[in-house]
């Protein structure tokens, strides 16, 4: 049986192991949360950081489309001239209607540009008659002169 004096000493010492016990206790909780909030606000940092290189990205295609966009409509020219030059471009090639094989039928150049929204179907309607106009106009002139030929 211990004494009164071992039991007197005994109380201080389990006061002093039991304060130390939770004192590193209250260390590795603070510890743990710690590393949890760390971890938290980190993955939001991260979402953060995608959103912001998301946005970045978008606002820079933007502005490339833009710069673009000014540049084709700066350099683009006017479309009467080049429907002029086109049709010169025919004339000197003979006025038969021959072209090279990288050109397109205007036909198909129209429906493209009406297509994109670079002209109006009012616009299409027009450009169409007068291309076909200018079409069967060379096809007669071009029957004409083969009927001249033969005879």
């Amino acid at each position: 049986m211990p004494s009164t004096t071992d039991r007197a000493l005994s109380t201080p010492l389990k006061v002093l192991l039991y304060g130390l016990l939770g004192v590193v206790s209250l260390i590795v909780v603070l510890t743990v949360v710690s590393f949890v909030f760390e971890l938290v606000w980190g993955l939001i940092g991260l979402l953060f950081g995608i959103v912001s290189l998301a946005a970045t990205i978008g606002v820079m295609a933007a502005l490339g489309y833009a710069v673009y966009w000014l540049a084709s409509r700066a350099i683009g020219g006017d479309e009467e001239t080049a429907s002029a030059t086109d049709v010169s471009q025919m004339q000197s090639t003979g006025g038969a209607g021959v072209t090279s094989t990288d050109e397109t039928d205007p036909v198909e150049r129209l429906s493209e540009r009406y297509a994109n929204g670079e002209i109006t179907e009012a616009e299409l309607e027009r450009r169409l008659e007068r291309t076909l106009d200018d079409q069967s106009t060379d096809d007669t002139t071009a029957g004409f002169e083969r009927d001249r030929e033969l005879n």
